[in-house]
């Protein structure tokens, strides 16, 4: 077998096997003394792993990013560390109180012995996350005020492990908090969440991986690069309005609602030459613009500014 041939070969093992074994290391660590050390340090260990990735895999139309890489490091530990704190610090009372008012608790809330066994559970844990963020994530795309939150994340120019997180927060968490903080509220099994859980996260942060790696017919399944590149695709494919391939991790729902886009064979799928804004939007560098221009709060310290700037004289 030639060199190339191996290489191509080993790109195309890549994705299920490292799904399999970042799958397996999240699953015999579940509640270890690093969990408690350092929490969250699976979804580092997966970005660490595409990092890895894409310097072993380089993609052929790779686009540095170097120059917010400041920007994307805060906003990946803004998005891991506070705003899923500060969205369930604001939701839980909400989603606890508000019903137990109108309709008491026994209504809304159940046991695990409720829910049914554990194998039926893992299956509508995964069905009822991947679908509430597949049609969130198209509303993100088709409402006004959400695309303002949402289309900051659509201004990279590569897909990268490094802006996996670029997205302001309160896009983030109606995104990926909200369904979780509701899920756990029901009444679900944890057991069933252990197992679910890391099934619905890896494919979801894999996605931006930016190295050339293959997946085959794992494409119709999961949300892979090859897949999500098209999502970011700086000119939306003909026939569809806003954007292609909605799906966070799963991608048999885009082929049910008709926005599956992937062309080319399951072998040789075509990519995307640019990634970028549909509508020329830069990459912004400044994170705290990223913050306050979609909430309109941004404005207001240009016009600060103007109006301490020395006036001519008459």
């Amino acid at each position: 077998m030639s060199a190339k041939s191996s290489a191509h070969f080993g790109s195309v093992l890549i994705v299920p096997v490292m799904f399999a074994l970042l799958y397996a290391l999240r699953m015999f660590t579940q509640d270890s003394a690093i969990d408690h050390w350092l929490p969250k340090w699976h979804m580092l260990a997966v970005l660490g792993a595409m990092i890895v990735l894409e310097r072993v895999y380089t993609y052929r139309y790779a686009v540095s990013q170097r120059p917010v890489l400041a920007r994307d490091i805060l906003s990946t530990l803004v998005n891991l560390y506070v705003t899923a704190a500060i969205a369930g610090f604001i939701l839980l009372p909400l989603l606890v109180l508000v019903p137990q008012y109108f309709f008491g608790r026994g209504r809304v809330f159940a046991s695990p012995e409720q829910l049914g066994p554990l194998w039926l559970q893992v299956p509508v844990l995964l069905l009822s996350v991947s679908f509430f963020r597949y049609w969130m994530h198209r509303w993100q795309h088709s409402n006004e005020f959400l695309w303002r939150l949402h289309s900051y994340h659509h201004s990279v120019t590569d897909l990268k492990a490094s802006n996996t997180y670029v997205s302001h927060p309160i896009d983030y968490a109606l995104r990926n908090v909200l369904i979780y903080v509701v899920l756990g509220l029901v009444g679900f099994d944890p057991l069933a969440l252990v197992i679910a859980l890391p099934v619905l996260a890896i494919p979801g942060i894999f996605s931006h991986c930016g190295g050339e790696v293959r997946a085959g017919v794992l494409n119709y399944l999961f949300v892979t690069p090859e897949v999500h590149r098209w999502h970011h695709s700086a000119t939306v494919p003909e026939g569809h309005r806003y954007s292609v391939n909605y799906g966070v991790e799963f991608s048999f729902w885009d082929t049910l609602f008709g926005t599956f886009y992937l062309p080319g064979t399951a072998a040789h799928p075509e990519q995307p030459e640019h990634i970028g804004h549909p509508s020329g939007l830069a990459d912004e560098r400044n994170y705290v613009r990223l913050l306050l221009a979609p909430l309109g709060l941004y404005r207001p310290l240009s016009w600060f500014k103007r109006s301490q700037a020395p006036q001519a004289s008459p």
